[in-house]
């Protein structure tokens, strides 16, 4: 068969296959193989990334539904203590030291069972300074 540009034409030019040896074409393909199933696996959108992602995201649900129960305790509170006045009360009594009048107040003070070195515990006598 003749060539459409005459023969021996300068603009034709005839590729020929490059001889690989089937032992070297298999490694080759082997190799591209294992790069794309790493690509896969660790690339910047592989599978351990996405498995990362969805822990993260499990973990932010579970997060939010915490903030939300602590949420509607909060909002509970606050309409207890916008409208019941035993609780206003009590909160006041408890955290903010206010008394009705009458009421006495006890402190109860616990002393350490051993005394540092060079305190000397309240109540105690100093032997020095007693009068016999």
């Amino acid at each position: 068969m003749k060539s459409l540009w005459g023969q021996g034409s300068p603009y034709l030019r005839v590729r020929r296959g490059v001889d690989m040896s089937p032992g070297l074409a298999r490694m080759l393909l082997f190799a591209v193989l294992i790069l794309i199933g790493f690509v896969f696996i660790a690339g910047d959108v592989g599978l351990l990334k996405l498995w990362g992602a969805q822990r993260e995201l499990k973990n932010l649900n579970a997060k939010i539904t915490e903030l939300e129960s602590r949420n509607a305790l909060l909002s509970a509170e606050i309409g207890r203590l916008k409208n019941d006045p035993f609780t206003i009360e009590k909160v006041a009594r408890e955290k903010y030291g206010y008394l009705k009048p009458g009421d006495k107040v006890y402190r109860i003070v616990t002393l350490p069972e051993k005394p540092e070195k060079g305190i000397i515990a309240p109540g105690a006598i100093d032997r020095e300074n007693a009068n016999p």
